[in-house]
């Protein structure tokens, strides 16, 4: 969102509540970022039924790392953004995957195809985005540090828990990106 409103864009931020673990702790730091950016108040979709596919990151007895992949979670963000900008007049969705995809719905390939599915369902050109898609989590971080977003307005823990678990992949993500920054690596 930094970026895109740093281009003068305009940004309607979408967030997706999918039955996940993190859901009580995402929105708020959702709803807080979005304040501090300066951009409309986020538009929350709640979608149901998700216990019934077999993720880590809907089920808390089911292991938080080694089964996180949410098959076409993705797709869905795309989708669902896709839709409520048809809805307001705009054509052009931002999603912020990061680079080392480790799973399918996270490569260029994939949101290309996706680009094209959506765009054949509006019947209308619609342009998906993925403005930090080449970078890394380190390079995200210092991304936003250089522009002052305060991290403490962020979560990132799939557990949903006040501490993150540590044990997510999205945590070791975090944690080794932020110990990059400390000791200086560029």
């Amino acid at each position: 969102m930094m970026l895109l409103r740093k281009e003068k864009h305009d940004v309607f931020p979408c967030h997706v509540d999918y039955g996940h673990l993190a859901e009580e702790r995402e929105w708020p730091a959702c709803q807080a970022v979005c304040k501090y950016l300066g951009v409309n108040p986020p538009v929350r979709f709640r979608v149901g039924g998700t216990k019934a596919i077999p993720s880590g990151l809907v089920h808390p007895e089911l292991d938080i790392e080694k089964q996180a992949f949410f098959p076409t979670r993705n797709l869905l963000f795309a989708t669902l953004g896709a839709a409520y900008a048809h809805g307001i007049s705009c054509h052009v969705i931002a999603l912020g995957i990061v680079a080392n995809p480790i799973f399918p719905d996270q490569t260029e390939g994939f949101f290309q195809k996706a680009q094209e599915c959506i765009s054949s369902a509006l019947g209308v050109e619609t342009t998906i985005m993925t403005p930090l898609i080449s970078l890394d989590k380190r390079e995200v971080l210092k991304l936003a540090k250089a522009r002052g977003l305060p991290f403490e307005l962020t979560y990132y823990c799939h557990s949903g828990k006040a501490q993150p678990c540590g044990v997510c992949i999205s945590c070791k993500e975090r944690i080794t990106a932020e110990k990059m920054l400390l000791e200086g690596s560029s």
